[in-house]
């Protein structure tokens, strides 16, 4: 039964993720083209400062209130309780947010130009901080959000069609950004209200916010620090040089990011699970772990060698000839589809759930300031290019901080299976040889790419099929079981 329903949230998420990155890879053409990469470099900066405002006023409570919801579910009172405290304390946080935020915007002449784009993003802070999304995570309501998710975007492309059509209807893009970003958070605080908070029996002076305090604080330090290398790298790339180049990294790192999104979703199905296993039953939690990790790999190296081998059709088909500077730097990102990945399954699946996210903060903290420090000094120098490295430079670095640690621990071996992992590198290499082959055979538009990348992954999974990967005859077993089903 828990296999079904891990199956039945991982299938909702992939939905979600698949639904949000056509429309995202349909309407990222369309506004590259229309805006051009000064615009959305503009639109973009303003972004990544509202982020950070976001950032400081959430503490880390989107992650640490996975955890605890998953924790405190089969009890209705205690989750009210939870869901509660931690409301209070954003609620406290987002009007400081503001205060700081409208303070610094509105008296700093620097950012005259930017009035506009700050007003319109703003609405982000409220909307993420008390939309509650960790909630519906941690219960794992996988179908409201995956209905609230295709609805919202829905919006997002209406606004984006009908109100985008000449370099400046740059606002109408920040409006989509905010639809993107937290518009579906506008339904939950009245489901959250009615089906959650209104459950809890206690008093006011029962609810314990500084018990919080703590583990949230020390999760918010891991969180200021990934976002530090993932989005300061842009606010310094428009500092230090112009919107354009901002636009040029901000592309590739923007289709990145997306596939990203689709490997992690594999993680953030399995944490609520796995948090829960880690107190409860521990062979299932390195059961799952493992079978996370091999997925996660089986996914995420061939999607490396596509953004590698293929960067120029990719940004050809996405951005035009104006963004052709941006073919090196897709390329240059590459890497971090497996990195990231790793590093989320290191992070939040196996040192999350056993209390050990102190360790998590640390090698970020490094990370961050590793990324800072080189990335001050190489932007003049290489610009966008040079981001991107310091980008995947500063991912490893955590990954091999994480990794030692583990190492010492002897946990590494508790789900990483090195056959395993043999056969999906033998299967990564041959299809390598083979996007590179497909390159010199083959050049056009969209219908040429379209077949490369179905060859690609086709000899990919044959060989994984031939090697016998663990993952891939679990996935063919499962769909001849489902078709059993279906036709009997």
């Amino acid at each position: 039964m828990e296999a079904e329903s891990l199956k039945k949230n991982y299938i909702l998420n992939v939905i979600r993720v698949v639904s949000g990155a056509a429309v995202g890879l349909i309407t990222m053409s369309y506004v590259n083209r229309v805006l051009g990469a000064e615009a959305i470099g503009k639109v973009e900066y303003a972004y990544t400062i509202v982020n950070y405002f976001v950032l400081f006023s959430s503490l880390g409570i989107p992650m640490y209130g996975i955890r605890e919801v998953s924790r405190s579910r089969h009890d209705k009172n205690i989750l009210a309780k939870t869901t509660l405290e931690l409301f209070i304390l954003l609620a406290v946080t987002s009007i400081v947010a503001y205060l700081f935020f409208f303070g610094i915007i509105y008296n700093l002449n620097y950012f005259k130009d930017y009035k506009d784009l700050f007003l319109i993003l703003s609405m982000i802070i409220l909307l993420t901080n008390l939309g509650g999304e960790w909630y519906f995570q941690g219960v794992e309501n996988q179908m409201y959000i995956t209905v609230r998710f295709i609805a919202v975007r829905i919006v997002m492309v209406l606004v984006i069609f009908l109100y985008i059509k000449t370099k400046s209807d740059y606002p109408m893009y920040a409006l989509s950004l905010v639809i993107t970003t937290c518009g579906a958070n506008i339904f939950n605080f009245a489901v959250l209200f009615n089906k959650v908070l209104k459950n809890y029996s206690g008093t006011l002076k029962e609810l314990d916010i500084r018990k919080h305090l703590k583990p949230v604080l020390t999760i918010f330090i891991a969180t200021v620090s990934i976002n530090i290398y993932v989005q300061l790298d842009a606010l310094l790339l428009g500092s230090l040089t112009s919107d354009k180049y901002v636009g040029y990294y901000v592309v590739p790192n923007k289709i990145i990011r997306l596939v990203i999104s689709f490997i992690t979703v594999m993680g953030s199905v399995m944490l609520p699970k796995l948090s829960f296993y880690y107190l409860t039953d521990r062979d299932n939690y390195y059961k799952y772990l493992k079978k996370g990790f091999n997925l996660l790999l089986v996914v995420s190296i061939p999607l490396s060698i596509i953004f590698w081998g293929y960067a120029y059709d990719i940004i050809s088909i996405l951005g035009g000839k104006q963004y052709e500077e941006s073919v090196l730097t897709l390329q240059i990102l590459s890497p971090l589809c497996t990195i990231v990945g790793v590093a989320y399954c290191m992070g939040f699946l196996v040192l999350y759930p056993q209390n050990k996210e102190n360790i998590y903060s640390f090698a970020v903290v490094i990370s961050a300031v590793f990324s800072v420090g080189l990335n001050l000094f190489i932007i003049k120098y290489f610009k966008h290019n040079g981001v991107a490295a310091v980008s995947v430079l500063s991912e490893f670095l955590g990954i091999l901080i994480m990794y030692l640690y583990l190492l010492k621990k002897k946990e590494s071996s508790l789900f990483i299976d090195n056959r395993n992992l043999f056969k999906i590198i033998t299967a990564s290499l041959c299809m390598l040889l083979g996007v590179i082959l497909l390159n010199v055979l083959m050049h056009g538009g969209l219908i040429w790419f379209s077949i490369k990348i179905f060859l690609a992954f086709s000899m990919y999974c044959i060989v994984l099929l031939l090697t016998k990967e663990e993952e891939s005859l679990n996935l063919i077993s499962y769909v001849r079981n489902y078709l059993q089903r279906f036709l009997q």
